[in-house]
């Protein structure tokens, strides 16, 4: 019998975090669930771990690759899918208990291609934060997406007929930025969606090792990621990425005054020179916006 969700895990020398992400989904009100782990080169006890895990939960097996990043082992996961449902989830992060059951009935009953909960984080003290709820749609993805629109992507569930009817994928030939490429692509089929914003289903790992560490290799990753869109979107899309573009340049200046760094100087050379252009004419549209998420980021607590 073909499981109702299957949870695909990227992991690369995540062995310490693995555990405890398995250990929430056997904790989830709904049993039918598969759990591909794939890992993606590991150099650590990755493959021992999950094998150890696998001879006590059926339910989860192992594929391994050559190391390629977490969108292709994302891309090797849903290939190997057998589920009705796709839930994404990284080897450091968590879901609550009851986040499948609920977003599987929801989205039977409605004919939804995808639901997604509120989140909270979470960091290495085990702290938690309140949960967030945040509505999303096409422009709040393209525009506000890193602005206070953004929501880690094991809030998701996704209808595996929907993922394959518009063939998804997340590799590309951009390192950074895949689940922010990966919304912006689904949400632009404009699928049949809804926010489940009284339920907080997923619990996002603050690692201060991953990528999101430090504030020069986020700014290097969002131009990188910035240059590679200009050459996939267009009309519309194309038109709100310049303006989200120059809400980044608001950010790189307000980091060059704090830090007065020369590294992160260089990071806006990533973008090509007439797209700085237009971002930079269009800097006076997103002040405005720039304000907002600064006073509510940094101010209003």
């Amino acid at each position: 019998m073909k499981p109702t969700v299957t949870i695909i895990i990227p992991c690369y020398n995540q062995d310490p975090f693995l555990p405890k992400a398995i250990v929430s989904l056997q904790a989830q009100t709904l049993d039918s669930w598969e759990c591909i782990v794939v890992d993606d080169g590991s150099t650590d006890n990755t493959a021992e771990v999950v094998a150890n895990i696998a001879l006590s939960e059926p339910r989860v097996r192992l594929l391994q690759k050559l190391n390629g990043g977490s969108a292709s082992a994302r891309d090797m996961g849903l290939k190997y899918a057998q589920g009705e449902y796709i839930q994404f989830l990284d080897a450091d992060d968590t879901i609550t208990p009851d986040k499948l059951e609920r977003q599987v009935q929801r989205m039977d009953n409605e004919g939804l291609d995808i639901s997604y909960t509120a989140f909270c984080t979470e960091n290495s003290h085990g702290q938690q934060t309140s949960s967030r709820a945040i509505r999303l749609n096409s422009y709040k993805i393209l525009v506000r997406w890193g602005l206070g629109a953004s929501t880690p992507i094991h809030s998701f569930l996704y209808r595996t007929d929907f993922i394959r009817r518009n063939a998804l994928t997340f590799q590309n030939a951009c390192r950074f930025r895949e689940d922010w490429r990966w919304h912006i692509m689904s949400f632009a089929t404009h699928p049949k969606q809804a926010l489940l914003p009284d339920l907080c289903g997923a619990i996002y790992y603050q690692n201060e090792q991953g990528k999101t560490g430090s504030y020069i290799k986020m700014q290097a990753g969002n131009f990188e990621f910035m240059a590679y869109m200009t050459q996939q979107l267009r009309g519309t899309a194309k038109m709100l990425w310049a303006l989200r573009i120059s809400e980044e340049l608001w950010i790189w200046f307000l980091r060059m005054v704090k830090y007065r760094s020369t590294e992160i100087a260089k990071t806006v050379m990533l973008l090509p020179l007439v797209w700085t252009v237009i971002a930079i004419l269009m800097m006076p549209l997103s002040i405005w916006w720039i304000l907002v998420y600064f006073i509510k980021t940094y101010i209003d607590k």
